[in-house]
C-alpha cells in the first residue's frame, strides 16, 4: 500500500509512504515517508482533462513502463519506444497505451502523450488505475487520463504523483502482483 497525504487540497506537495500488511492484519511502514509532487490545481475528488488535479482515492496500480530498463520489479513492465503514446483524445481509445510509429488511430501530438520522450518523468513510471480499464466502472471519457506515479523534476504535475527517482526504483523493486498493490491519495 502507498499512501499520498496533502495538506489541503490545494497543496501541490504531499508526503508519500509504503506500507506492509503485517500477519495480525495491520499495517506496518515500509521505509521513510518522501516529498511527493501531485497537480499543479491539487488534489480531487473529480478530476478532468481540463484541469491539472491529482484525483483523490484508492487506485490499484497494476503495470509499470520506462523508457530505461525494467529496475526489477514484478509488476508487468513496458519498455518505451519512440513509438509509445498514452492517449488522452476523446474516442474509443481513450486513456490507454498504443505503440504505433505512422497510419495511427490517433492524433500524435497533444493531447496525447509521447512516453518515450517525457523524460525524466517517463524514465520509470507506475499506472495509477484511476479512470482505466482496470478501474471499477472502467473508462469515461474527459474524466481525466493519464495519471502515473513517476519520476519528479521538483515541480507540481499536471495530475500525476512524482518522486524522486532512487525511491521510485525503490518502490519498483518492492511492489508485487501478489500483493495487490494500491495507492491511496488524500488529505489530512
Amino acid at each position: 500500500m502507498l499512501t499520498v497525504v496533502a495538506r489541503s487540497a490545494g497543496s501541490t506537495t504531499a508526503k508519500l509512504q509504503a506500507w506492509t500488511k503485517t500477519g495480525a492484519g495491520r499495517w506496518k511502514k515500509h521505509g521513510g515517508a518522501v516529498t511527493a509532487h501531485v497537480g499543479a490545481d491539487g488534489l480531487s475528488a473529480h478530476p478532468s482533462e481540463t484541469r491539472s488535479a491529482t484525483p483523490i482515492g484508492s487506485f490499484t496500480l497494476t503495470d509499470a513502463f520506462g523508457r530505461d530498463a525494467d529496475p526489477g520489479t514484478a509488476l508487468p513492465y513496458l519498455r518505451t519506444r519512440p513509438s509509445d503514446w498514452w492517449i488522452s483524445q476523446p474516442g474509443r481509445l481513450y486513456n490507454t497505451h498504443q505503440r504505433c510509429s505512422s497510419g495511427c488511430a490517433f492524433r500524435r501530438g497533444d493531447p496525447n502523450e509521447h512516453l518515450y520522450y517525457e523524460t525524466p518523468y517517463y524514465d520509470y513510471a507506475v499506472v495509477i488505475d484511476y479512470n482505466t480499464r482496470n478501474a471499477p466502472g472502467g473508462v469515461h471519457q474527459g474524466r481525466g487520463s493519464a495519471f502515473f506515479l513517476h519520476v519528479t523534476d521538483g515541480t507540481p504535475t499536471a495530475g500525476c504523483v512524482a518522486i524522486a527517482r532512487t525511491k521510485l526504483i525503490s518502490l519498483l523493486r518492492w511492489l508485487t502482483p501478489k500483493a495487490h498493490p494500491r495507492i491511496l491519495i488524500g488529505v489530512t
